[in-house]
């Protein structure tokens, strides 16, 4: 698979079968992020550089060196611009990316596991055609019913990692490292530094049951 197969599998399956106003998910592969004007790197060619420059009309002195040229493509440089979010959003849709190395919010990979241990269950011969069969089978097997677990189980997985992250918010906030000294040196410090705090009120996070 590579960016020239996903979009024509996008354009001609996908697409046409999507219904409007649609939200696609999608991980982080590399054919999944190719870029659609991606500026120069450090290693580019100096003339490279000029040119992106001046298609982006960005002043720039003949004079400058690669490096002086790179810094103002840094310093310049637009939000990167996806193939496969610009396509999407041409036909009214929204592309939502899983965190990177989050394999497990992706409901597809149940899915294919799901896949595998129905062929396993039948693979009896080990031949070839036997498990291209099989792998058909498999996939023509799975039901509504099996994606709406899989999804479940994100969900659930989704908000234990909201309800981690927030613990660990209120736990940053409210841990105080003591350097030890008199205890009324102590609460001066605590004491100087809720002066300068204040006006900022603590976040209280209410219960799902709230």
């Amino acid at each position: 698979m590579d960016t020239k197969n996903f979009t024509k599998w996008l354009k001609e399956k996908l697409l046409p079968n999507l219904p409007p106003n649609g939200i696609v998910v999608i991980d982080n592969a590399p054919y999944h992020s190719t870029q659609s004007e991606k500026p120069p790197i450090s290693s580019s060619l100096k003339a490279d550089m000029q040119n992106w420059l001046q298609s982006n009309n960005i002043n720039f002195d003949e004079k400058m060196t690669k490096r002086e040229l790179y810094h103002l493509i840094v310093t310049n440089k637009p939000p990167k611009k996806y193939i496969v979010d610009e396509l999407m959003k041409e036909h009214g849709h929204e592309v939502l990316r899983l965190p990177p190395y989050h394999c497990d919010l992706n409901p597809i990979e149940y899915i294919w596991n799901l896949v595998k241990q129905r062929v396993a269950d039948k693979n009896v011969t080990q031949s070839e055609r036997e498990i291209e069969n099989l792998t058909k089978e498999a996939i023509k097997s799975i039901t509504v019913a099996d994606w709406k677990k899989e999804i479940n189980h994100i969900e659930r997985l989704e908000k234990e990692y909201w309800d981690k992250d927030r613990l660990q918010e209120i736990e940053e906030r409210e841990f105080i490292i003591s350097l030890g000294g008199e205890e009324s040196s102590s609460e001066s410090e605590i004491d100087d530094e809720s002066d300068t705090m204040s006006g900022i009120e603590e976040i209280n996070y209410s219960s799902e049951n709230d």
